[in-house]
């Protein structure tokens, strides 16, 4: 094509090529909108769309001065290819075009338009100014090798002001983008192709839905210096509470980039939204590796306008987690799939001005808000130390009522400091926390699905001596070896039970006894098994030895029972949050043991690491 003259674009046969391709673009919900002004002059034109627009194209261009519109597909040159019988490949043929015909409906294969598509109309009128309303989706591009057919890229524009074409298109991987001259689409004449002009030198800026006709020597997916993902926005679905999104800079040179969340054109038709600012938070992906507080806004005060900004070297990606608190957000309200959104606006100050604009968006759940902290946990314990410790009684005297009453209590005075152990005792041990609150110590558990009468499963947690129905699916089962068999299911003592929110109340305790008699007494041995509570002789029944003080008699220690105190503490983390929660927990163990020795308490400490497992809440016991 040479320079200063104007020459057809080859379309091949382009009305053809609009009628035989039907666009099934799917209906979408009520989703965060954004708007984008369309702009037309007389002759031809050709606009980049932002947006999604709700209405269907009949409704779109009932009022536009136009006899028919055509819909440029930026993909339709990325088409999938596969070898013949001759092994030569070929591509599966895509057509480019679909087309609205004023007075032809039944030939009209353009049905809706989608954002990132090109419109390609002649307009009737000297100007005409339309407003799109929809939700927006990030830019994308897909160029095509030109050659020699002369088959321009039709290349949109997202900007945030009037910028330089250059500037834009900066890091383009095509390099005929930059070193060969740029067309606008013009034409005066309904009735013939429109024609290609090329862009003047003092005249080469672009504006907000500008296309352009571009040269290229190679397939390309390049969108412009910023590249935002997803494509269509952060979708939180009716339950997530995490999500993110990322930008990258496809230039070359570094760029200064920033988001800010604002506010939807439909709020109010959105459920909540003047609230959503200040249930969303944010976090750099790339920092919280190493730190895990959400450090880009949060529950300080994230407002509409608020901003958050980067300066991203070339090819740099800025990857942002979202975190969502539903239970702020529906405060109560039940109903299941109310939407709720605002937008994500990108842009870059460095000179090219590109823009993106994203949806944020989801829809409530309907469930009632339960404590993440529920379900299932096993903690792998650690024993590496050991001390003993006396019990004495201290006497004290009151006065009550101008009386004197006279109290005993006992007082655990530890005999020196803590010693090593010679080797480090694992072990494990299941715990469950109900919707009460209420944790348990479980020696065994069975994690299994029951079928449903609709064919799906009812998971539930089995534990005790109780064993799932026939009918369930056993998907797991966890066993703590040094727990009794007798007392399967051990109810925690405490009753501020596991709160990690905030200490001292992230520590639990559970007590039981091991009988002598108990299977698991740690004073039965393989050779005499059912010898205990015997005297000697091994026939004369000793009388009971629960009484520490007959270590000074002739009962033997075979005949007492030990009492069992373990202390489960998780070390106190800051910033832990319902919508983002944390499964997994550092913290100690101390095991008491009562009754082995006369002098006193034997007490095993060490560190732990609780995790959890399942989120499962349910637990039979019975």
């Amino acid at each position: 094509m040479k320079k200063a003259q104007k020459r057809s674009v080859r379309w091949g046969g382009w009305l053809a090529s609009f009628a035989a391709l039907f666009f099934a673009w799917p209906a979408e919900a009520v989703m965060p909108h954004a708007s984008q002004n369309i702009t037309l002059t007389y002759g031809w034109n050709a606009v980049y769309v932002e947006v999604s627009p709700e209405k269907t194209a009949d409704e779109l261009f009932a009022a536009w001065p136009v006899g028919h519109v055509g819909l440029y597909d930026p993909a339709s040159f990325l088409a999938t290819r596969q070898f013949s019988a001759e092994w030569t490949s070929q591509g599966l043929p895509n057509e480019a075009m679909a087309v609205w015909y004023r007075d032809a409906p039944e030939a009209s294969s353009l049905k809706s338009v989608p954002a990132g598509s090109v419109l390609v109309t002649f307009c009737n009128s000297p100007s005409f100014v339309d407003t799109f309303r929809g939700a927006p989706a990030a830019p994308r591009t897909t160029w095509h090798v030109t050659g020699t057919n002369t088959v321009y890229n039709f290349v949109g524009f997202s900007v945030s002001q009037e910028t330089d074409i250059a500037a834009y298109l900066e890091g383009s991987p095509c390099e005929e983008v930059l070193s060969r001259a740029y067309y606008r689409i013009v034409g005066d004449d309904p009735d013939a192709t429109p024609q290609s002009r090329e862009v003047r030198t003092y005249d080469r800026t672009v504006s907000n839905g500008t296309v352009l006709l571009l040269p290229s020597d190679k397939i390309s997916d390049w969108s412009g210096v910023l590249h935002v993902s997803p494509l269509n926005g952060v979708n939180f679905g009716q339950t997530g509470k995490r999500s993110s999104f990322s930008i990258r800079n496809d230039g070359t040179a570094s760029r200064d980039v920033r988001f800010t969340l604002d506010q939807a054109l439909n709020h109010d038709e959105l459920f909540n939204s003047p609230r959503l600012p200040w249930t969303l938070h944010w976090r750099d992906m790339d920092v919280a590796l190493t730190n895990a507080a959400w450090t880009l806004g949060g529950p300080a005060g994230t407002y509409y306008g608020m901003w958050w900004h980067k300066t991203l070297a070339p090819g740099e990606t800025w990857r942002i987690e979202v975190g969502l608190d539903r239970e702020s957000l529906e405060d109560g309200d039940r109903r299941k799939g109310l939407p709720f959104g605002a937008l994500l606006t990108v842009t870059e100050d460095s000179g090219a001005h590109a823009k993106a604009v994203i949806p944020i968006y989801g829809e409530t759940s309907g469930d009632v808000a339960s404590d993440w902290q529920n379900g299932l946990w096993v903690a792998d314990v650690e024993f590496n130390t050991i001390h003993m410790v006396a019990q004495r009684w201290v006497v004290e005297t009151n006065t009550v009522d101008d009386a004197e009453v006279v109290t005993t209590n006992a007082v655990d005075t530890a005999l020196g400091a803590a010693t090593p152990t010679g080797g480090k005792f694992r072990l494990r041990l299941p715990i469950h926390r109900d919707h009460e609150g209420k944790t348990r110590l479980l020696q065994r558990v069975v994690l299994a699905g029951d079928v449903a009468g609709d064919g799906t499963f009812n998971y539930k947690i089995y534990a005790g001596s109780v064993s799932p129905p026939d009918t369930a699916k056993t998907l797991m089962r966890i066993s703590a070896v040094c727990l009794p068999t007798e007392t399967p299911v051990i109810e925690a003592t405490q009753e501020s039970l596991w709160d990690i929110y905030a200490a001292p109340n992230n520590m639990a305790r559970f007590e039981f006894t091991v009988g002598a008699y108990g299977a698991t007494s740690l004073l039965r041995h393989p050779y005499h098994p059912q010898h205990d509570g015997l005297m000697w002789d091994f026939l004369t029944h000793a009388p009971n030895g629960d009484d520490v003080y007959n270590y000074k008699n002739d009962i033997k220690p075979e005949t007492f029972s030990v009492k069992n105190e373990i202390k489960l503490a998780i070390s106190f983390v800051e910033g832990i949050e319902s919508w983002s929660p944390k499964d997994s927990f550092d913290g100690t163990c101390q095991w008491t043991l009562s009754g082995l020795r006369h002098d006193g308490k034997i007490v095993l400490n060490g560190p732990m690491v609780i995790r959890r497992i399942s989120p499962v809440v349910q637990l039979v016991t019975k």
